[in-house]
């Protein structure tokens, strides 16, 4: 009996050892790398940047929208109110469309002056940019907002996608806040002659 617990014993020992082994010979085995052909067809290629002037900035979106198409902007004159603002608009399509046309609407204390609308423009080509200008006029300082809505016709029908820009306007460089006034120092009294 003494021999057959020390058999069972070993057998549960040597079993171990062989599970361990087995576990640490596994850690080391990677996955398979892909083969070139499997890895270059099923990726969409990456898009391609367009370009756009390095001083632009993007739109906000609304959503996750901005893979189809984008909006930039850069801002030509520093926003203060009561004097004119030229804003460069370059819109970038990420895919073929047929028409895109885009509305920008201003609200309280920004209006638009000039370039309310583009397009509708024909046949668009990917990553080719579409320029546009806006001229806006601030009447206050503040901080606004001008809504573009991009409206779409591809593939996947009529689509409208709205962008934000902001705006920030200082007030104008003949409004200047108040100052405070001067304060000047207390005079002190004289000391009173000394006499002797």
């Amino acid at each position: 009996m003494l021999l057959m617990s020390r058999f069972r014993a070993a057998f549960a020992a040597l079993a171990c050892v062989c599970f361990c082994i087995c576990i640490l010979a596994a850690c080391d085995d990677a996955p398979p790398e892909p083969s070139k052909e499997a890895a270059t067809g099923n990726k969409l290629p990456a898009p391609k940047t367009a370009d756009v002037t390095k001083d632009m900035v993007a739109a906000v979106s609304a959503g996750k929208i901005a893979s189809a198409i984008s909006v930039h902007f850069a801002l030509r004159a520093s926003p203060m109110a009561n004097t004119p603002l030229p804003v460069d608009v370059a819109i970038v399509p990420h895919r073929k469309f047929s028409v895109v046309q885009v509305y920008f609407e201003s609200h309280d204390g920004l209006s638009t002056t000039s370039g309310e609308q583009y397009g509708p423009a024909k046949n668009i080509e990917v990553e080719t940019p579409l320029r546009h200008q806006l001229m806006l006029m601030p009447s206050k300082e503040g901080m606004f907002v001008v809504t573009a809505t991009v409206e779409t016709v591809g593939e996947d029908g009529n689509v409208t996608r709205v962008f934000s820009i902001p705006v920030i306007v200082a007030a104008a460089a003949g409004s200047a806040p108040a100052a405070a006034p001067v304060a000047t120092p207390a005079s002190t009294p004289e000391s009173p002659p000394v006499t002797q």
